[in-house]
């Protein structure tokens, strides 16, 4: 069985030794390294290939937050989770423009720990959060109902054919899709559009909770 290779980095070692007993509750993970501050997770990645990275993201030295787009071209298939006790909504909204994959409290049950890291390992992005995401829509952006089901496969990671596949429909049909979202949400890529839906309120983002 190939394991998952991960890569800790918390300045309490004491957070880094329960994650540790969570993963190793199952054959699916080996932690390959661990780091107490940005700066060592840095340096520690230069000579490892993780396939996750799990950090907190207030600790001494480079914020993750700002690590991450380096990590990401260091290793461009390398995921990166932030496992922490804050969750304000500027954190997450920036968590969400620099890639990060998944976004968790460190008071989560550790079984849904597992299945956040999971999900993350297949590609999709996942976010668990106090923060209400639920705010009144802009009701200025009128999407189909076809159209809000492919922008939550979107926000799901899902590429086109993939959506295609899941919805029976052509590829150019998803496409026509895309496009349309785009225009009406005036945002030049997908990217941008699901940050702008999720400020908006005008779909939900993947919650780990009740996975």
């Amino acid at each position: 069985m190939v394991q998952s290779r991960i890569v800790l980095a918390d300045d309490h070692l004491i957070i880094r030794e329960g994650l540790k007993m969570i993963l190793e509750t199952t054959n699916s993970y080996v932690v390959i390294g661990e780091a107490s501050n940005g700066d060592e997770l840095m340096e520690l990645v230069k000579d490892v290939e993780p396939d996750l990275i799990i950090s907190d993201m207030k600790m001494p030295g480079t914020s993750i937050l700002e690590l991450c787009p380096r990590l990401k071209n260091l290793h461009k298939n390398v995921k990166v989770m932030i496992f922490t006790a804050f969750d304000e909504v500027k954190d997450l909204y920036r968590a969400l423009e620099v890639g990060i994959d998944g976004f968790i409290k460190k008071d989560t049950h550790p079984q849904q720990i597992l299945n956040a890291i999971d999900m993350v390992l297949q590609g999709y992005t996942c976010y668990q959060s106090r923060v209400d995401l639920s705010k009144k829509p802009d009701e200025s952006v009128r999407l189909t109902e076809r159209e809000r089901e492919i922008f939550q496969l979107i926000i799901e990671n899902l590429s086109n054919h993939e959506i295609s596949n899941r919805l029976c429909i052509s590829e150019a049909t998803v496409k026509s899709h895309v496009s349309s979202i785009l225009r009406k949400t005036g945002q030049p890529n997908r990217s941008q559009a699901v940050l702008y839906a999720i400020r908006e309120g005008i779909v939900p983002i993947l919650n780990v909770k009740g996975v």
